[in-house]
Parts: C-alpha cells; structure tokens; sequence
C-alpha cells in the first residue's frame, strides 16, 4: 500500500535552529524539499563524503581477499588518513611506472644499450648520435665529414642507425633520436623493478588492512548523515526571528510529529499535496508476501508515482510464473535452491537480506514445480504431466498458457487503473479495453494455438470494447490522440502477442541442455578416455545455458511486467522513494 503524504510546514525560533534540526532528525518521520543553496560548510563536507567513497571503493577492491572482519573499535577518521595516504602513495607510483614503461617501450628499437658508456665516450671526444630516418636519410649520413654510420635495422624504407661522429657535426642535418638525460635503459628497469616491488608491499599492507574498511565506511556514514544535516540547514528559510521548514511526513507519523512539535514549541501547518507537487513514496507492505518482490524493485530502480498504484502483490505472481517458465527446468530449480538455502544461512542475521532469501526461494521452487510438470531435469525428460510431455500437444498447451497470462495480467491492470481513475469514463474505458483485449486473445489462439474458424464472440467482444473505448477513453479533442488511437488496438494486440517470448526463450534453454547433454554423450561414446571430457561439456553447457536463462529472466520477464502490463495499468514508475531526515542508525519500516 502506498502510504498517504501529508504536506508539511514547520515554524520555530531562529535561536534555536540546530536543536529543532536534531529534535526533527531524531523524530525521523519528515523528508525534506531541499533547496538548490550550498553553503560552503556543506560544499566542503559534500567534497570530502565523495573524495571518502572513492577511497573505500578502490580499498574495497584492491584487498578484496583480505579477512572482512571488523577491528574492534578503531578510529574510522585514523584510517582514512592512512588509506588514503597509501592510495595516493600507490597511484603516484603507478603512474610513475607507467610512465618509465611507455619510455621503455620507445627505446625498445635500440636494444640494451649502455648510457654511461655513450656518455663515456662523448666526453672524450667520440659522440655517438642515435639516429632514425629515411633510406635516402641515412645515405646522405653516410656522405657526412666526420661521421661514420652503423647500420643497426632496416624495416622498409626506415633505418635505425647510429652516427659515429669523431669531429664537428652539423647534427640538424641528421635525423636525431633525441635522447633525454633520463633516457638510460638499465637505470629505468632498475628503478621500475623498485617501483614494482613498493607497489607490492603496499598492496600486501591494504590487504592486511581489509579489517579497517568497516571503520571507514561508518566513518562515511556519519559525514554523510553531516552532509544531509547541513544540506537541512541550508534550506531553511529564514524569517527574521522565525525560520520555517517544508516536507512531507506520512500521515500516519503525524501524531508523533504533533507531539513533539507541542514539546519543542514548533508550529505546524499541514496540507494535501498539491498536484504538482513531487511527492515521495513510501510503501507499506501489508504481509512479508508482498514484502519479498521489493528486492527485485530496488534492483531495477523503480517506484510507482505517489498517485498511482502498488502492484507488488501482482507483480510478484506473475513474476515468478514468468520465471519458472523461462528457467523451465527442475534441475536448474533445484540448483537455485540449494544456493538460495546457503545464501540464507550467510546471512541468518541479516533481517534485511530475509526478503531477496525469500525471493529467490520462492522463484526456485517455482521452477522445481514447473520443470517437474514438463518432466526436464537438467535437459533430461524425466516424468512430468501429459499435457507438458506429450510432443503432440506440449507446445500447443504452454502457448495457451502464455496467453492466458497475458491476458489475465493486462485485464488485471485495466481493472486496476478503473480503480485507481474512480469515474464513470475510465471505468468505461478501460472496461473497453479489456474486451478488446480478450478479442485478441482468441484472435491470437485461432491465429497460432489452433488455428480454425473465428468464434462469434471474438466479434461482440471487438464491437462493444472498441464502442466503449470510442465513448469513454478517446480524447476527440485532441487530434494527436485521433490519430493515435488506431495504433493504440493494433498495440494491444501485439502486447498480447507478447506473452508467446516466455514459450520461446524457454523452449530455447531447453533445446540447449538437451544439445549439450547429447554432444557429452557422444565424445564419452568415444573413449573411456574421453568421459572426463565429456564432463566438462556438460558442466560448461549448462553454466553457460544458465547465465542464459538468468539474462533472459532480467530481458523477457520484466519486460512483460514493467512495460506491457504498466502500460495497461497507468503505471509510469516515475515516483521518488520516501527518504525521511532521520540519524542513520534509524531503521525504517518498510
């Protein structure tokens, strides 16, 4: 259920700002409607929360291997200093390295050569030049006073050579190869290999130092709890000797912000949202049933407008038929299982991991059940029921069955959005539109499930759900919505049409458990020698086949949910989740 907001605004003493935004923040029932001013207390820490995130991402993944638990105690503000100096430390040596390796990498072309030797030689008279030019470059080299060419690689038309020069030299005559003091072959591998060898034992201190990164990110934490404080600050408005705050607090919370407003002496006004106004969302679920589809919606990053409805219960239904169906085999469902028990034994004391454990749970014996109805255990028919084995019919059958989830969950929506709209035209409308939907639904039987005549009821259907929807959801004033509206009946159709990718995506994960099962079988017919071989088709096959299943789950059966059936149901997702200004220690109830 999405919680009714109720619009609020605070009045208190500008002497006493900072102890109202701590007696607000302990209360922890009021999001607030930030404003755009930073003030540079709160520009600052913004730059520091971020500088720190970057620190304990790049600690988290260079000492990943390292033991993850907790120091006791530690000073979380001693540790970023010291991570953070070493951080600095490695970057700063690695781009020193990568630096002496690109120069490496061009004097690569000149081999080994020995720089305090050349230098040797250059101060008693003899300088030898490095040179790289053309064929004809370094034949007019060769025709110089005072020089004599080496010959080192001829690629093409391009010479490396060195010039010998025993006497005075017009060197901008020659195509030199400039050489840097620093240019030293020797000294740069040496001073890389000590590069390297740092780099490696700062490494090893940032994986002994894994313990720490539970102090930094409390540390983190709490500057960002600072950070939202003075964000606050910043946005209360001023008044002379009154300030005032605005935001919205669920109105079930409002008889304890009543309450504590009375003991701090705060006024209070409280309003309706006004349509325009960006409401948050809080979602209350009424059973942990609803509850446990909420890690799918954080996962994807959506929230139902403040206006529009909580379809938790409905998604998670079909969403986890949609599942079965696309994994489709017992084996795999087993397989989720028995990872989901052990992931939840992981994370036994983690009451906030118990709704995604319950998910996955519920999703994997979905599939057991209905891999066990088509008889498919890890691509091997197996028992099942007749109506899901028989090659005469399975098709046929499982087809039908997408369809009429299809049209189960689109008339769903549309019942929903009457409900939501309350008035006679949307009732009207919708109710329309879910007739034309079960005409398509019986179009698409006769059209690819059995094909055959067209029954007369598919036609009344049509006829009286496109009247409806001429009457009551077309908009005859706008010609934008006219020209749309023949698009919108072919639309619905294909939206139903929709549903046969559940059919096919499983079939296809079907077809490639039993091709992998069979190429293993055919290598082991091979050889004894050969059945480790094939077991290793099998496991990789099925991996991959896996992985497959698991993308098609994220492509195919959330597409259905979050564009087909939001489509019909009104649903835009474009809601903000409730957020309250609360201490971070504060749990909220979900």
């Amino acid at each position: 259920m999405i919680v009714p907001m109720k619009k609020v605004l605070i009045f208190a003493l500008a002497e006493e700002r900072d102890a109202a935004l701590e007696a607000l923040r302990d209360l922890g029932v009021m999001q607030i409607t930030l404003s755009e001013r930073l003030s540079e207390d709160s520009r600052r820490l913004a730059e520091h929360v971020e500088s720190l995130g970057r620190t304990i991402a790049a600690f988290d993944r260079l000492s990943a291997g390292g033991a993850d638990e907790p120091e006791a105690g530690g000073s979380g503000k001693k540790s970023e200093t010291e991570i953070s100096g070493l951080l600095e430390k490695r970057a700063a040596l690695l781009a020193e390295s990568e630096t002496i390796g690109a120069r490496l990498k061009n004097l690569a072309v000149w081999g080994d050569f020995d720089r305090k030797l050349l230098d040797k030689l250059a101060a008693s008279g003899v300088r030898v030049i490095p040179c790289l030019g053309t064929r004809e470059e370094f034949a007019a080299a060769c025709e110089m006073e005072n020089i004599h060419c080496e010959l080192l690689r001829a690629e093409g038309r391009t010479r490396l050579f060195a010039a010998i020069a025993t006497g005075p030299v017009d060197e901008s005559r020659l195509p030199v190869f400039k050489l840097t003091a620093a240019d030293d072959p020797r000294a740069l591998r040496k001073r890389d290999d000590e590069l390297r060898r740092k780099l490696e034992q700062i490494d090893a201190e940032l994986v002994r130092r894994r313990p720490e990164l539970a102090a930094l990110r409390r540390r983190h934490a709490e500057l960002a709890a600072g950070l939202e404080f003075c964000r606050v600050r910043d946005t209360v408005d001023d008044h002379g000797q009154i300030d005032t705050l605005a935001g919205f607090v669920p109105e079930p919370e409002l008889d304890a912000l009543r309450a504590r407003a009375k003991r701090e002496g705060w006024g209070l006004c409280i309003d309706d949202p006004a349509p325009e106004d960006n409401v948050p969302v809080l979602i209350r679920h009424g059973n942990f049933y609803t509850r446990i589809i909420q890690p799918l919606f954080d996962f994807l990053g959506i929230v139902p407008g403040y206006r529009e409805i909580d379809v938790s219960g409905g998604v998670l239904f079909f969403f986890t038929i949609f599942y079965a169906i696309i994994v489709g085999d017992a084996g795999y469902g087993a397989l989720f299982l028995v990872l989901t028990v052990l992931l939840g034994w992981k994370f036994r004391r983690d009451k906030s991991k118990r709704p995604l454990v319950a998910l996955l749970a519920v999703l994997s014996v979905a599939t057991i059940v209905w891999g066990a109805l088509s008889g498919i255990w890890f691509g091997v028919q197996r028992g099942g029921i007749k109506a899901l084995t028989d090659p005469a019919v399975k098709d046929a059958n499982v087809q039908l069955f997408c369809f009429v989830l299809a049209v189960a969950q689109l008339t769903l929506g549309h019942t929903w959005r009457a409900i939501r709209e309350r008035s006679w035209r949307a009732v009207g409308g919708n109710l329309g539109w879910a007739m034309i939907i079960w005409g398509n639904f019986f179009l698409a039987l006769k059209i690819i499930v059995r094909p055959g005549a067209f029954p007369v009821y598919m036609y009344y259907l049509y006829g009286i759900g496109l009247a409806l929807v001429v009457l009551c959801s077309v908009r005859w004033r706008d010609p934008a919505a006219i020209f749309q509206f023949p698009f919108d009946v072919i639309g619905s159709f294909t939206d139903v049409l929709s549903y046969i990718r559940l059919f096919a995506v499983g079939m296809a994960g079907a077809s490639i458990a039993l091709n992998f099962n069979s190429m293993a079988v055919d290598i082991a017919k091979v050889s004894p020698y050969c059945i480790v071989l094939g077991v290793i088709v099998v496991v990789l096959g099925h991996g991959l086949n896996l992985a497959l299943c698991v993308m098609s789950v994220l492509v195919h059966a959330i597409r259905l949910n979050t564009l087909e059936f939001s489509n019909h149901s009104g649903l835009t997702w474009s809601g903000t989740a409730f957020k309250p200004f609360r201490k971070p220690n504060n749990t909220e109830d979900k």
